[in-house]
C-alpha cells in the first residue's frame, strides 16, 4: 500500500512540475554577455559555437526559449532526451560489449591466423613450407574459419567506432558532453594505429572518458591509468621490476614462510605450490611465445613520462628525470588481464593471487610479482618499502592535487574554449577553481562560461574548427541526415584528421596554426562544395527547406540569405563581398577540386582500414533524390548549391 501511495505521489509531483527543473541543479550562474556588448541572440549563437558543434536550424530560438542559463545547466547535467541518437546507434553491436567480448569477437588478423593454425585449419608457421598450401588458399580457409566461429574483422570494429563518434556529435541533444568527450579523449590520447591497444579503444572512450567529463579530474585520471588501452598504448602493461628486486609478492611470501605454528606450516605449503605453478606457467609461456615477442623484465618509463608531461603537471611542471624513473617504478605491475582465450586460464590463479597482493578489477590487473616494492622518493615525498597497488593510487592523487596540474589543465581548457592564446588572468582563475574544487570539471566549465574572457570580442570567432568539427558543424547547419557515413568519415580523414588515429600521445593540436594553410583551406572548400552539391554519398538534406522553400531571386540574395542561415548572428557583409566572385563562377568547383591536395598516405591508409557497419537502420544511400536535384538545377541564373558550398567552405565558417 505504501509503495502504491509513493508511486501515485511521485506521479502527482511530475504532473505538477515539481520534479527537478534545470534551475534546481545550480544557482546564481551569471553569463556576462551583455557586458561584452552582445545581445541575447548573439550570446546564444556563441554558446552553440563553443559548447556544441554549432547550431542546427532553429537552435538559437530554442535556446532563447529555454533560457541561456537553463540551457547550460541542462547541458552540464545531460538532461536532454536523446531518442533519435539512440535509434541511430542501435545497429552498432559493440556499444555494450566488454573489452574482452570485443577482443574475442574482433581478433587481430595475426591472432586469428594463429587461432586457425592451433585448431588445425591451416598449417602452423613452421610447417607452411611443406604443407603445399598457397597463401591465397590459407587466407580463404581463415576467412571461412572466422565466419563459422562468429569472428568479425577488425576493420568492422573501426567502422562502428567512427560512426558512433560521428552520430553522437551530429545528433546528440547533450552536445556539451560530446564536445568534452572529444576534448578529454584528445588530452588522454590513445591511437588505433597501435595494434595492441586498438581493440580496447571503444571501451576506453566509453568507460574511462565519457562518464567523467562532468566529474572530478582525479577519477578520470585513475580510470585512464587502469584501462587496458592506455596500459598497452604507453607500454606500462609490460613494465615490471628487474629480477633482482623485491616485489610485493615476494615480500608477502616471505611473511608466510616466517609464520609460526600449524598455520605457518600450511602457509609455507601453499607458498611452495604457488611457486611451482608459477615456474610451470613461465616455462609454458616461454615455449609457446616466439623469441621476438617474449617480454623482458624491466621498468618501462613511457607511461610515467606522459603521465606527468601531458596528463598532469605539464612539460614545465617541476619534475625531474629522477621523478619519471621513480613514478615508473611505482606503476610496475599495473598491467592487463590477458584478453581472448588466454583469460579463462588464469581466473583461478588470480583468486589465489589475492593472498599475495594481486588485484583484479575487470580488465585491469595489478601483478604483485612484477611490482617493485622497494622505497621510492617522488616529488620529494617518501614512499616506504613494502607497498603494492596503493603506490600508484597515491601518485595519481598527488599529481591531481599538484598546483602545476591545476595550471596545465586550466590552460588547456582555456585554449579549447576561449582562444589559442588565452589571457593570463583567466588561466589563473581557472587554476584556482580547479584547486578549490579538487578538480571538479563541471565547475571548471561554469567558470569558463561566467568569465568575461569567454564572451570578449578577442575570443569570439577566434578558434578554428578541426576537420571533425567543421564536418559536424556543416552537417548540423544543413540539418542533414546521414544514412551511409563512410564517405563523410573519409572526408574528415582527407582534411587531415583521421579519427582515433593520431599516433603521438599528445593528441591532435588545438590551434589555428595546425589547421590553416593553403592546402587545408582548399580541401575545406572542396568539402563544402561537394557536400552542398550532393556529391558526398549517404547524406541527405534539403537546401530549400532551410529557407522555408522560399528561393532567393538572385545570387546576391542567395548569399545574404544562406550566410545568415548557416552562420546565425554573425556580421556576414564582408564575407559576402569576398565570396561573390567564387559563387558566380561556373568553373569554381572544378578548379578547387583540381587544386586541392591529394590524400596523404597516412590519411588514405587510415580511411581504408575501416568498413561501414552493416544493417544501419536507414536504407537510403544517396543524399538528394532526383526531383530535388532538378529543382535546384532550375534555379537559374545562379547555382544555389554552389552558393551554399562556398559558404560552408569559407574562412568564416571555419571559425567558431
Amino acid at each position: 500500500m505504501l509503495g502504491r501511495f509513493l508511486t501515485f505521489f511521485c506521479a502527482l509531483l511530475l504532473l505538477s512540475g515539481f520534479i527537478i527543473q534545470p534551475s534546481d541543479y545550480e544557482t546564481n550562474i551569471n553569463l556576462p554577455y551583455a557586458d561584452a556588448g552582445l545581445t541575447e541572440r548573439q550570446a546564444a549563437a556563441h554558446l552553440l559555437d563553443r559548447f556544441a558543434y554549432g547550431a542546427k536550424p532553429g537552435d538559437v530560438d530554442k535556446l532563447l526559449k529555454t533560457g541561456l542559463e537553463n540551457w547550460l545547466l541542462m547541458q552540464l547535467h545531460n538532461s536532454n532526451s536523446d531518442h533519435k541518437l539512440a535509434n541511430k546507434l542501435s545497429p552498432l553491436e559493440h556499444l555494450d560489449m566488454t573489452t574482452r567480448e570485443i577482443a574475442e569477437r574482433y581478433p587481430r588478423p595475426g591472432q586469428l591466423r594463429r587461432m586457425a593454425a592451433k585448431d588445425g585449419i591451416i598449417p602452423a608457421e613452421d610447417e607452411i613450407a611443406g604443407s603445399g598450401q598457397s597463401e591465397a588458399e590459407m587466407r580463404r580457409a581463415v576467412r571461412q574459419y572466422a565466419r563459422e566461429n562468429g569472428y568479425r574483422r577488425m576493420r568492422d570494429l573501426m567502422g562502428q567506432m567512427m560512426v558512433n563518434k560521428l552520430y553522437r556529435a551530429v545528433y546528440s541533444e547533450n552536445q556539451l558532453q560530446e564536445v568534452l568527450t572529444d576534448f578529454w579523449f584528445n588530452h588522454f590520447n590513445v591511437s588505433i594505429t597501435d595494434n595492441q591497444a586498438r581493440v580496447c579503444v571503444p571501451t576506453y572512450e566509453r568507460d574511462a572518458i565519457r562518464p567523467y567529463v562532468f566529474g572530478h579530474f582525479q577519477d578520470m585520471l585513475t580510470a585512464v591509468a587502469k584501462h587496458p588501452a592506455m596500459l598497452l598504448y604507453l607500454d606500462n602493461a609490460q613494465s615490471s621490476s628487474p629480477d633482482s628486486v623485491e616485489t610485493t609478492m615476494s615480500l608477502k611470501m616471505d611473511e608466510y614462510r616466517n609464520m609460526g605454528g600449524v598455520r605457518g606450516w600450511f602457509a609455507r605449503r601453499e607458498v611452495e605450490k604457488a611457486e611451482k605453478r608459477m615456474q610451470r606457467e613461465q616455462m609454458r609461456r616461454q615455449q609457446q611465445t616466439p623469441a621476438q615477442f617474449r617480454r623482458q623484465r624491466g621498468v618501462n618509463e613511457n607511461y610515467a613520462r606522459e603521465l606527468m608531461e601531458l596528463h598532469t603537471l605539464g612539460v614545465d611542471g617541476g619534475y625531474s628525470q629522477k621523478d619519471v624513473e621513480e613514478v615508473a617504478r611505482a606503476f610496475t605491475g599495473w598491467t592487463v588481464v590477458p584478453l581472448g582465450r588466454e583469460a579463462g586460464r588464469i581466473e583461478k590463479r588470480l583468486k589465489k593471487g589475492r593472498n599475495v597482493g594481486f588485484v583484479r578489477e575487470e580488465d585491469f590487473l595489478f601483478s604483485a610479482d612484477r611490482h617493485d616494492a622497494t622505497e621510492k622518493i617522488i616529488l620529494g615525498e617518501v614512499f616506504p618499502a613494502g607497498q603494492g597497488i596503493e603506490e600508484g593510487y597515491r601518485v595519481l592523487e598527488m599529481l591531481s592535487r599538484h598546483p602545476s596540474t591545476a595550471r596545465h589543465i586550466a590552460y588547456k581548457m582555456a585554449v579549447r574554449f576561449i582562444s589559442d592564446t588565452p589571457p593570463e588572468n583567466i588561466v589563473t582563475q581557472l587554476a584556482a577553481t580547479f584547486t578549490v574544487t579538487n578538480g571538479d570539471l563541471r565547475e571548471m566549465m561554469i567558470a569558463i562560461a561566467e568569465s568575461p574572457e569567454f564572451w570578449s570580442a578577442d575570443a569570439r570567432r577566434s578558434k578554428i574548427k578541426s576537420p571533425f568539427e567543421l564536418t559536424v558543424s556543416a552537417l548540423r547547419a544543413l540539418d542533414a541526415e546521414i544514412y551511409r557515413p563512410r564517405q563523410t568519415i573519409e572526408w574528415i580523414s582527407k582534411m587531415g584528421q583521421p579519427l582515433y588515429a593520431y599516433q603521438a600521445p599528445t593528441g591532435y593540436p588545438d590551434n589555428a596554426e595546425t589547421w590553416v594553410n593553403s592546402g587545408s583551406l582548399l580541401n575545406r572548400m572542396n568539402f563544402g562544395l561537394n557536400l552542398a552539391m550532393g556529391k558526398i554519398r549517404g547524406v541527405e538534406f534539403n537546401i530549400l527547406a532551410l529557407n522555408h522553400y522560399r528561393e532567393p531571386a538572385s545570387l546576391e540574395a542567395g548569399l545574404q540569405t544562406y550566410s545568415q542561415l548557416l552562420l546565425p548572428e554573425r556580421d556576414v557583409s564582408e564575407m559576402i563581398v569576398v565570396l561573390t566572385p567564387a559563387a558566380s563562377d561556373p568553373g569554381f568547383a572544378k578548379s578547387v577540386s583540381q587544386r586541392a591536395p591529394k590524400d596523404s598516405e597516412n590519411n588514405t591508409k587510415s580511411a581504408a582500414e575501416f568498413s561501414e557497419p552493416e544493417n544501419l537502420n536507414d536504407e537510403k544511400n544517396q543524399n538528394l533524390d532526383n526531383s530535388y536535384k532538378e529543382s535546384i538545377a532550375e534555379a537559374a541564373p545562379y547555382s544555389l548549391t554552389q552558393v551554399v558550398g562556398v559558404i560552408l567552405g569559407s574562412p568564416e565558417f571555419q571559425r567558431r
